[in-house]
């Protein structure tokens, strides 16, 4: 065999190799307990790819008073990554309980693919949970704030008030809203919101949302590389009644936050455009 021809066969092999060994991007797992054993396929976000467990699930960390803590690993590195059991979906379309127009808008986002968030503006709600880059919590104990940092696209992170605080009786509507949070026992975080703008996509898909979404989430770290997600979404006036969806965030113990550069005047027209028509804002173009 020639010289050329060896070293073509063995650079295929050795990228099949690697594409066996290394799927990255999206992994099927197991539906269940955070040990991955179960048989519904699930979809891991998380771009790198997961890092597998080596042993036994190690149990949750946690403080001097026997809470659980939700930074990653002991040492403070690890970043949150999502683990969906219907794609980057938050439910099936059919178990959303949909006003008309707000079906109408989900189904036409479905087709544009108009999402601020690729033009680097921020997710509120559980979108900021599904991004492929993950995020990073961080508790200030003193400060009596938690923040959640988007480690992808505008570099923005959220601020939950655990001072014991409510809700002002007059919110400015914001991207992420006003977050206010408590402990339930030693090892679930609750936090609510209300204020958020109309600005974003609630999930990955384009589910609508108004000025009068209120949400509540609960973050349940039982191991340490698995924190259970549980959000309730009540917004009277896009949704016939609240519902509620789960899915896992995993811990990637390995990655810390990263530069992810957000270009200026990248607007992409020819993805932000449908040929044809006007997209839901009434003009060609999203500003």
């Amino acid at each position: 065999m020639r010289p050329r021809m060896r070293h073509i066969l063995l650079v295929v092999a050795c990228v099949t190799l690697v594409l066996t060994a290394s799927p990255g991007g999206v992994l099927a797992q197991g539906r269940g307990g955070g040990d991955g054993a179960s048989s519904t396929p699930r979809v891991n976000l998380n771009a790198p790819g997961e890092v597998p467990r080596k042993g036994p699930p190690a149990p949750a960390p946690r403080d001097a008073s026997g809470r659980v803590v939700l930074y990653g690993t002991p040492d403070g590195k690890g970043i949150w990554m999502p683990v969906l059991e219907f794609g980057a979906h938050l439910l099936p379309p059919t178990e959303i309980p949909f006003q008309p127009w707000a079906k109408r808008m989900y189904e036409d986002r479905g087709v544009t693919q108009l999402e601020p968030h690729t033009r680097c503006k921020p997710s509120g709600g559980v979108r900021q949970l599904q991004t492929p880059y993950g995020v990073e919590i961080i508790e200030l104990a003193d400060a009596k704030r938690i923040f959640l940092f988007d480690v992808g696209g505008p570099h923005t992170y959220r601020t939950v008030y655990m001072d014991g605080r409510t809700h002002p009786s007059s919110v400015p509507p914001t991207y992420y809203g006003h977050s206010i949070g408590w402990w339930e026992g030693k090892d679930t975080l609750v936090i609510d919101t209300v204020g958020y703008s109309e600005n974003f996509w609630l999930d990955r898909k384009g589910l609508p949302s108004t000025e009068h979404l209120h949400t509540i989430e609960r973050f349940t770290r039982r191991l340490l590389d698995t924190t259970d997600y549980e959000i309730t979404i009540d917004d009277p006036h896009t949704y016939t009644r609240p519902f509620t969806a789960k899915f896992e965030l995993r811990l990637e113990p390995a990655i810390e936050p990263y530069e992810y550069i957000c270009q200026e005047a990248n607007y992409a027209e020819q993805l932000m455009i449908r040929e044809g028509a006007k997209n839901e804002f009434g003009s060609d173009f999203i500003p």
